[in-house]
């Protein structure tokens, strides 16, 4: 790779991992449906003038149906369990956790679309959710007696989104992946906006909340997805997709400089174990790696 991109992925990878630390600082402002709201919403206001740029508006007015289905229950609901999560658990926690998507996403190809797994992508599930067991045990990091029903919620997300990676390689195959980004952005703030405004918070949130919430609208979501599209384009999927790896690590590191979260060895230990397993299910690593991650970029 060129020391371009090889700035763009780790400036990435601060994105998106910072995204778990703003959503945990902002989220007790705003409660989760009007913090998710805005975020998407600011989103794709921002990357629906670069799809009509690209000429994107008629794909994304022909598929109105698949992109409602993808915008519901596998991104609003998703994020709305993201947003939950972290007012129990720390940010780091969640960003592990929520590693695990692709881990859910080949079970359900392989148990509803007769996906075969192979050895080694069978092996890496097995690691990865004993790792996912590893953080669970004695309620690592837990900020309340909610801990465990917060976890619980990372890993719905997970199988939603895994659900939803299937559903789109199924319904979506060959749709520009920034229409299927930028439509179910519009159909999930779309939904959620009558949910943020009854339960929009008595107290109007602080300045620095705003500015959080910005960040994760503006910076994580909209400009997130595009440095990745271009990454795409430029280093393909195996590289590209290296930064969900970074993202736990950026997340811990600035949980603790940002929100004074702790660290234990636990949490390192067993987040390591559910990133390898991940990384071994994807192919990622071994002989079969670009293959592997080729047909599970979706």
């Amino acid at each position: 790779m060129r020391a371009q991109d090889v700035f763009e992925l780790l400036l990435l990878s601060l994105l998106w991992g910072a995204a778990y630390l703003f959503m945990r600082a902002a989220v007790p402002a705003f409660g989760p449906a009007p913090l998710v709201a805005l975020r998407l919403g600011m989103a794709a206001v921002l990357l629906l003038p670069v799809l009509a740029l690209r000429g994107g508006l008629p794909s994304l007015r022909a598929h109105p149906r698949q992109l409602l289905m993808l915008g519901v229950p596998y991104t609003a609901l998703p994020f709305l369990l993201l947003a939950y999560a972290s007012l129990h658990i720390t940010a780091g926690l969640v960003a592990v956790l929520n590693a695990t998507a692709p881990l859910f996403a080949a079970l359900i190809a392989h148990f509803l679309l007769q996906e075969h797994l192979g050895r080694q992508r069978a092996w890496g599930l097995v690691i990865g959710f004993a790792g996912v067991a590893a953080l669970m045990w004695g309620s690592a990091s837990f900020k309340s007696g909610s801990g465990l029903l917060a976890v619980a919620a990372v890993l719905c997300t997970s199988i939603l989104w895994g659900v939803g990676a299937n559903y789109a390689r199924k319904h979506l195959a060959g749709v520009d992946s920034m229409v299927i980004t930028v439509g179910s952005l519009l159909a999930a703030s779309l939904f959620l906006a009558p949910f943020a405004w009854a339960s929009w918070p008595s107290q109007n949130p602080s300045l620095r909340a705003w500015a959080e919430m910005s960040f994760l609208g503006v910076a994580s979501s909209g400009l997130g997805f595009l440095m990745y599209f271009r990454l795409l384009r430029r280093i393909g999927p195996v590289r590209a997709m290296s930064v969900t790896f970074l993202n736990p690590v950026v997340a811990m590191a600035a949980g603790v400089w940002y929100l004074g979260e702790g660290v234990t060895v636990q949490m390192i230990g067993g987040g390591a174990v559910v990133l390898f397993g991940t990384a071994l299910s994807l192919g990622m690593i071994g002989r079969s790696a670009p293959k592997a991650v080729a047909a599970s970029g979706a």
